[in-house]
């Protein structure tokens, strides 16, 4: 069994501890949970079955699955997710002499953490704000390209002015697809973006979108 995680986090003035383990290959899956104050806020399980049977198995392999999903707890923590008051606007914890809109630039530019699933868009298009667009997208395994069947995916709208926003949020069906259709509000004096995330067996893949501002022109 490999030696696990454990990392106490402050958020607001309260402690939390996360602590992430292995069970084992003969119980491959990768446990954490989040405590505060002696009770317990989430169980997360990741299981690698797949990972014990094969020949690419190694501890470096599961501490690679372990690290991932310690570091996304202590992520959500720290964006709020765990407050009783619920998550906070985003980038309301960056202390900076930049501005917001930097701050969000720089967030949708940052690399994306590879994960062992991958969200692609089918069809890549330019999302306007006061608009009703249509998407459509796959989950797949991002190596052996296999579906991944009933990820749960979330569309969410992030701005420099307000709370983030869930505009959707469905499960793809048995070939990994899903079509998406919501809402795009318009945000005068804010900048937007889409953040469109799949999850599936504790593991998750994410896309960033800017949306323009202004609704297109009509047809003449």
């Amino acid at each position: 069994m490999i030696t696990g995680y454990n990392t106490d986090v402050e958020f607001d003035g309260r402690i939390f501890h996360v602590q992430t383990e292995d069970k084992g290959r003969a119980n491959p899956m990768v446990e954490s949970l989040v405590y505060s104050g002696g009770e317990i806020l989430t169980t997360r399980r990741l299981p690698y079955e797949d990972l014990a049977a094969s020949e690419e198995y190694s501890e470096e392999a599961v501490m690679k699955l372990m690290e991932g999903q310690h570091q996304d707890l202590i992520r959500e923590i720290q964006n709020g997710k765990f407050d009783p008051e619920g998550p906070k606007p985003f980038g309301y914890n960056i202390i900076t002499n930049r501005s917001l809109d930097e701050v969000v630039l720089e967030f949708l530019h940052s690399r994306v953490r590879e994960e062992p699933i991958s969200l692609e868009l089918i069809d890549e298009q330019v999302i306007q704000e006061g608009t009703r667009p249509t998407v459509r997208m796959k989950v797949v395994e991002r190596e052996t390209r296999i579906p991944v069947a009933a990820a749960e995916v979330a569309i969410r709208l992030i701005s420099t002015n307000g709370e983030p926003r869930e505009l959707f949020s469905a499960s793809s069906d048995e070939e990994g697809f899903l079509e998406a259709s919501f809402e795009v509000p318009s945000l005068p004096g804010a900048d937007t973006a889409l953040i469109v995330s799949a999850e599936a067996g504790g593991q998750r893949a994410e896309v960033r979108q800017f949306v323009v501002k202004g609704r297109p022109e009509s047809a003449t």
